[in-house]
């Protein structure tokens, strides 16, 4: 055994001594970890994790009959239903639109401004009956871009000749920024009164709320459910005193604000209770939260919009002025705002430091499918400490990302920012690191709800092994804390995994392979290293409602040929439905009832049981409460442990790859 690590068995085991010794004395001992995997050694790889004890003996999921069955723990909180994530929830294919107008490549000189002019002319265009005005049709070859080409109307497509060989190449110029904006304008406007929810606990996985009044509410309505996150939830779960990091840079613990929004339909009103129509994706639970329900209206919203077709490149952005300070986060290919079933398809980003793009907090049910962020290494610059950026990010609700790929060094595949309504899924996606830092993913900050990460697989073909992690943040970037809750691994591939159970909530993983991260497997494990059936929960759980949407393909990633139309996607199939191995015998029951929750003390490691009932305040606006600055996200070394207020340094582990991040 090395020094290093002998020195670090020692520390460890002098902090778990001082645990048992705190809480002989009533002392409050918690971990607080800088990264995602932090704390904790990490075990050889291969190493497998025994799985976690349920608590309670819960079967959460298993398939009988070709179709899943749910289970559910004592207060009705069960695994979201993820099949209602991109466009129009899942209900439809993709569409097609017709060319309305076509643009072949010119001589020389920027194509962005008669690009734009196409857009516009079709944007004044009537609507069809099939909600699409026409495409904008760029023929194959090579268009320069040195402005952000918008599309602000509904019913509008930009498409090119496919992303493969052959196809249509954007080549990017100018200042970093997206080069394609599907964006309409404003956020989502609050009408009407609001309505208290009174239930005493409203379970993950419910569509059924009881109000204090439904006077005003009618079925077809859009809602937002408020969840204001107040100071004695923020308490519950320890973000109230986020430590400082190693070097004494002091973390902002959370404050009280809006909270989750979950935005939904009213599809039928009995009495004071209204039926939702898509599942919730975090507890409503009333001793920590005046969960309210109210109307609104979202004028500037557009819909039906996508962008599909094209092979993009960003290399030109990395000679801007200041790139290296924050530019390398502006650049990426598309951007999501204000809008609602969108989509971008057979996409090859090549070279942006933000890869493919950013799903915006004002963004619902996009589908971005058969794309790829490659050359992420070349625009991201290649050193440590340094921010990462994303290579798809969301921090909007109800969307897809699937069948992708990413490849590059000091990125993060897959994230979500802070305060996440979901559901939100990525599937079906690969990445490869190919550089000599880190590549990571997951819930990066603040409290992002029901994120599935399903039949991801992560490379390491040059650079260090990667990390997926469900787990408490901690002090890392400014204090990002519990980064995300109730969200789902399935059959997930990877390097290091990290599971944790956040207090009032649970983490899942299920059929993971990978080496775990010693320390951070406190949350739901089922079937560690042996893969489960379905191949994937998504399309499965989509195939259980009659949904269609792009199925996970073996394939994935942007054509090799070009596609001038391409045609409707058809519906996913489950690709199993044995049942999984490691799963308990208890018979689950389905629901979506609304028990009350029992009240008791901080939920234990392994297996949350949360409270229910006690006042707060909240806020009511709608704002756009997406993640904090990427600018601030910092990759630190080491982990804290708190024990009766004092602080004691533990010195992180280093990989044996020479890994800095």
């Amino acid at each position: 055994m090395t020094p290093a690590r002998a020195g670090r068995r020692t520390a460890l085991r002098a902090a778990v001594a001082v645990s048992a010794l705190a809480g002989l004395a009533g002392l409050t001992v918690g971990w607080a970890a800088p990264a995602a995997l932090a704390a904790g050694p990490r075990p050889a790889p291969g190493t497998v994790a025994p799985d976690a004890p349920a608590g309670d003996g819960t079967d959460w999921l298993h398939v009988a009959d070709g179709r899943l069955v749910y289970g559910h723990d004592a207060q009705g909180n069960r695994i979201p239903d993820f099949s209602y994530a991109g466009y129009r929830n899942g209900t439809a294919p993709l569409p097609t639109a017709k060319a309305a107008v076509t643009l072949d490549p010119a001589a020389s000189g920027d194509d962005a401004d008669r690009i734009q002019q196409a857009l516009d002319k079709v944007a004044a265009l009537p609507l069809g009956q099939d909600g699409l005005r026409g495409a904008v049709q760029l023929s194959a070859g090579t268009f320069r871009v040195g402005k952000p080409l918008r599309i602000k109307a509904s019913g509008v497509v930009l498409r090119g000749a496919g992303s493969g060989t052959g196809g249509t190449k954007l080549v990017a110029s100018g200042e970093p920024r997206p080069l394609v904006q599907l964006a309409g304008e404003g956020a989502p406007q609050k009408t009407g009164a609001e309505h208290a929810v009174t239930d005493d606990y409203v379970p993950v996985g419910a569509t059924t709320l009881t109000l204090d009044s439904t006077a005003g509410l009618k079925v077809g309505q859009q809602i937002v459910v408020q969840r204001p996150q107040e100071d004695a939830w923020i308490k519950a779960v320890g973000m109230d005193r986020i430590p400082p990091r190693p070097d004494g840079t002091p973390s902002k613990p959370w404050t009280p604000n809006d909270g989750l929004q979950f935005q939904r339909t009213v599809t039928a009103i009995d009495g004071d209770k209204v039926t939702l129509d898509v599942p919730l994706t975090n507890a409503l639970e009333k001793q920590y939260t005046h969960a309210k329900v109210w109307a609104y209206d979202f004028p500037g919203r557009i819909s039906r919009v996508g962008v599909e077709g094209f092979s993009a490149d960003g290399s030109a952005f990395v000679s801007a002025p200041g790139y290296e300070e924050k530019g390398y986060f502006a650049g990426r290919f598309v951007d999501f705002a204000a809008v609602q079933d969108a989509w971008a398809r057979d996409i090859a980003a090549d070279r942006f430091g933000a890869g493919v793009g950013s799903i915006g907090a004002t963004a619902s049910r996009v589908t971005v499918t058969d794309t790829s962020a490659t050359g992420m290494e070349h625009a991201v610059p290649q050193r440590a400490p340094f921010a990462q950026p994303g290579a798809y990010s969301i921090d909007g609700q109800q969307s897809l990302v699937v069948n992708c790929k990413v490849s590059g060094s000091n990125v993060h595949a897959w994230l979500t920012g802070a305060r996440v309504a979901g559901p939100n899924v990525f599937s079906h996606c690969t990445s490869d690191n190919t550089g000599g830092f880190r590549l990571d993913a997951g819930p990066h900050q603040r409290w992002a709800t029901g994120t599935l990460y399903d039949d991801i697989t992560m490379l390491h073909s040059r650079g260090p092994s990667d990390d997926l992690a469900l787990t408490n943040r901690a002090n890392a970037g400014s204090g990002q804390g519990w980064a995300g809750a109730n969200q789902v691994m399935w059959n997930a591939n990877v390097g290091y995994y990290g599971v944790e159970n956040p207090p009032t909530a649970h983490n899942w993983a299920f059929g993971t392979r990978g080496t775990p991260v010693e320390g951070r497997q406190t949350g739901v494990l089922v079937s560690t290293g042996t893969p489960m059936k379905p191949d994937s929960l998504y399309a499965q759980q989509l195939a259980d409602r009659g949904g269609s949407a792009p199925a996970p393909a073996p394939t994935g990633g942007p054509t090799t040929a070009p596609t001038t139309a391409p045609a409707a996607t058809p519906a996913p199939k489950p690709s199993g439905t044995g049942t999984g191995t490691g799963t308990t015998t208890a018979s689950p029951t389905a629901t979506t009832t609304t028990p009350t929750g029992t009240p008791g003390a901080t939920p234990s490691a392994s297996h949350s049981t949360t409270p229910a009932a006690a006042p707060g305040s909240s806020g009511s606006s709608l704002a756009a409460t997406g993640s904090e600055g990427l600018s601030t996200m910092l990759t630190v070394a080491g982990a804290t442990l708190l024990v009766g207020g004092i602080t004691l340094g533990l010195a992180r582990e280093r990989r044996r790859t020479g890994r800095t991040g």
